[in-house]
């Protein structure tokens, strides 16, 4: 069940990128979305790189000419998976604020002051 709501997620976000071709542009664009999914796709990849790693000192079976804390079993492709949903999670959340205008820039109190030109 868990892995069906992960898919699900991640389709629902491909397929707003896919609408958002087609749709005018009025908070983020594709690239935008694009660039946002990918930004914190390698954040959150790279801040679970150490969840969940047992080093080989701590099993016991150091391999001979290798670091003592080398990873057993890293678990790259769980952990790559792991980011690609929770980054779709994070990219649909700002899309939502933004498309929708739940919270505008311009109410950023250090942000910039924009200013529309005629």
């Amino acid at each position: 069940m868990r892995r069906i709501a992960e898919y699900a997620l991640l389709g629902l976000v491909f397929v707003i990128w896919i609408a958002q071709g087609f749709l005018p542009d009025r908070g983020v664009g594709v690239v935008t979305g694009v660039v946002i999914y990918l930004i914190s796709w390698w954040m959150l990849f790279l801040g679970s790189l150490p969840l969940q790693v047992r080093g080989q000192f701590e099993d016991g079976e150091v391999v001979e000419g290798s670091e003592p804390g080398a990873p057993v079993s890293p678990r790259i492709k769980e952990k790559m998976w792991l980011a690609a949903v929770l980054a779709a999670g994070v990219w649909l959340v700002l899309f939502c604020i933004l498309e929708f205008g739940l919270i505008s820039l311009d109410s950023i109190p250090w942000g910039p002051a924009f200013v529309e030109y005629e």
